[in-house]
């Protein structure tokens, strides 16, 4: 019932602004959800954008900060800035969402995700979400959908400097312009923080945070040859942490990681057809210093490397049928100091084709993709889709997809646990949804539903080991609520996601997964001067030992131009010093029971205070 009401009411409030769209000034956007440039309003999935001016804005000072205030979302952090945090997107896991950097496939081929602490935001032009599985168009790890995140392309120079609570600092620079024909970008920041103490009941120590980031990019467009493109991004630093398997007064954990990924483009339309091509190389390397179990420090070393060349074509058949297609490669190798694998490197082909079609009222596509995995064989996905163009500020849309997630090395070769058996983890996945644009108002409402099947969990074989094992299932559903507004002069947005994730055979909800969250904002403008308030909610949910209660933060955020090159800008985050327990972190059995034994938690961030200033040339 609360499906159909809350579609049933959204459709109503389309229809019913139907007679003025004509005379609305309706934002156009556009994004590379399929890998080629579409409006989207064209895209029949759940899409959302933040840009640089939304990031500037909201003046957080990590990207699981800004991930976390869109529908959907869910990030579970063990402490504080550079601390792991997980990416729950409609209850799914961090491995089931695909992280792209500039389209280049990035993270972990060990873990199977990205660490998304460690991305710098200064290095962000735009991040684009697509919600639900894509693997018809990306391939594996896009279960729950894509981050693409787009770098920095400053036009100007500005140079961008922070310091706040726990001895917080970061400096930035950015700038851009046009030399001999080349368009050409830099940026660059530095960030530094004392942290605090991750962990409860070890070590009270300062669990601080470094990065140091460089990035460019080039660009240079000939009518005759064609648009080539050069991109690079750098980061280095060092994250501590505490861990409950090292000693209680232990102080030496540590986690040192390099990333760094460059790509080579090319892209030309022509009258019918338009052709891409890029090369790309990344790497993901971490060092995690630690006490072993003869009270010796180690570092444990792993590293991905990672090639891959993408083909995109697209052939524009009639004003509205599109055709497109394209070939990925990619080979990934890893390196480590703890054992030897069986295995450390694979190469993935993949092919996929797919049909748009757009007549100004009805839309639909159907996108089909072969990946060819030299570990298990090949994978067959696809996605189909329909929508309905309302009225001129409306759209309503259904899909079907499927999608699959590769087992990772340390599933299948991590030395004395892993199982080459294994297959891939592998979804069947539903949306019906509808949007709205009128005037300054934007809403969208999206119904989902995710079966994923085969989900590798650990579990003992024949002879007893416990390995790796395709033997659980899940199922995801849920409604979210996206809706913008401006009334009176203040920008309004609201967000509310009702989920439901849950193992189908015991019937008990997956971890850290709530039912409900809710995001709020509210932000105005006087002269020189803005401000704004926002409000996140986060329902109780089920841990790992333990049931955390809900909570809910506020946030304060401000800006002043005091001339016209210099603003100064300021943050308070959990305003009222809100006490409360994200992630449960491990317990102490006390009485052989389970009953009154104590449990610990990752600690969360008290009321912390940012004060900054910006200065454009």
């Amino acid at each position: 019932m609360l499906n159909k009401s809350a579609l049933g009411v959204a459709v109503a409030a389309a229809l019913s602004f139907s007679v003025s769209a004509d005379e609305q000034s309706i934002e156009h956007i556009t994004v590379s959800a399929n890998k080629f440039e579409q409006s989207i309003n064209d895209v029949l999935a759940s899409v959302t954008v933040i840009d640089r001016a939304d990031i500037e804005a909201s003046y957080v000072r990590d990207l699981p900060s800004l991930l976390a205030t869109q529908a959907g979302f869910q990030i579970n952090a063990n402490g504080g800035f550079g601390q792991s945090s997980g990416v729950s997107l409609r209850g799914a896991s961090s491995r089931h969402t695909l992280i792209l950097i500039d389209g280049v496939r990035t993270g972990s081929a060990t873990l199977g995700y990205k660490s998304i602490s460690n991305i710098p935001l200064n290095s962000i032009e735009r991040v684009e979400v697509i919600k639900g599985s894509r693997a018809a168009v990306y391939g594996s790890d896009a279960l729950a959908g894509v981050i693409n995140i787009i770098t920095r392309k400053a036009q100007n120079t500005t140079l961008d400097v922070t310091f706040g609570s726990d001895s917080y600092q970061e400096y930035q620079v950015a700038t851009g312009g046009q030399f001999a024909g080349v368009d050409v970008a830099v940026n660059a920041g530095y960030e530094k923080t004392d942290g605090f103490d991750v962990l409860q009941g070890l070590a009270p120590d300062e669990d601080g945070y470094e990065n140091k980031n460089l990035g460019f990019n080039l660009g240079y467009q000939n009518e005759q040859l064609g648009e080539f493109l050069a991109q690079a991004q750098y980061s280095e630093g060092e994250a501590k942490y505490d861990s409950a398997y090292s000693p209680a007064d232990s102080t030496v954990e540590k986690g040192e990681f390099e990333n760094y990924q460059a790509s080579l483009g090319w892209k030309k339309a022509f009258e019918k057809h338009s052709h891409a091509i890029d090369i790309a190389i990344s790497s993901d390397s971490s060092d995690d210093s630690r006490i072993d179990y003869t009270g010796a420090t180690v570092v444990d070393k792993f590293e991905t490397e990672r090639e891959q060349v993408d083909y995109n074509g697209q052939y524009f058949f009639n004003q509205a049928l599109t055709l497109s297609g394209g070939l990925n490669w990619y080979k990934d190798e890893v390196n480590t100091n703890s054992g030897t694998y069986l295995k450390d490197s694979r190469e993935v082909f993949a092919a996929f084709v797919g049909a748009y079609y757009d007549d100004e009222h009805v839309l639909a596509n159907l996108t089909v993709r072969q990946d060819d995995d030299q570990q298990f064989g090949d994978e067959t996905t696809y996605t189909a889709a329909v929508g309905y163009h309302l009225n001129d500020i409306a759209t309503f849309r259904v899909s079907q997809s499927t999608g699959f997630k590769s087992p990772t090395f340390n599933d299948l070769y991590y030395p004395g646990s892993g199982n080459p058996e294994l297959n891939p983890e592998t979804s069947d996945n539903q949306e019906l949804g509808l949007s709205l644009n009128v005037n300054d108002i934007s809403l969208d409402i999206a119904i989902f539903r995710s079966e994923i099947d085969n989900k590798i969990a650990w579990a003992p074989n024949a002879s007893g080991q416990w390995i790796p094992t395709n033997i659980n299932e899940a199922r995801h559903e849920g409604v979210e609520f996206s809706f913008k507004n401006q009334v009176f002069g203040f920008d309004h947005s609201f967000n509310f996601t009702y989920l439901s994730a849950e193992d189908t055979e015991t019937g008990q909800s997956l971890t850290y997964v709530s039912n409900h969250t809710v995001n709020w904002s509210l932000n105005k403008a006087w002269g020189d001067f803005d401000a704004g308030i926002d409000m996140q909610y986060r329902g109780d949910r089920d841990g790992k030992l333990t049931h955390l209660p809900s909570y809910t933060l506020w946030n304060l955020v401000g800006h002043y131009q005091a001339t016209d090159n210099l603003t100064v800008s300021l943050r308070v985050e959990n305003l009222f010093d809100k006490e409360y327990n994200a992630v449960d972190a491990y317990g102490t059995d006390l009485d052989g029971d389970y009953i009154n034994d104590e449990f610990y938690y990752y600690n969360t961030a008290e009321r912390r205070l940012f004060v900054g200033a910006r200065y454009q040339f």
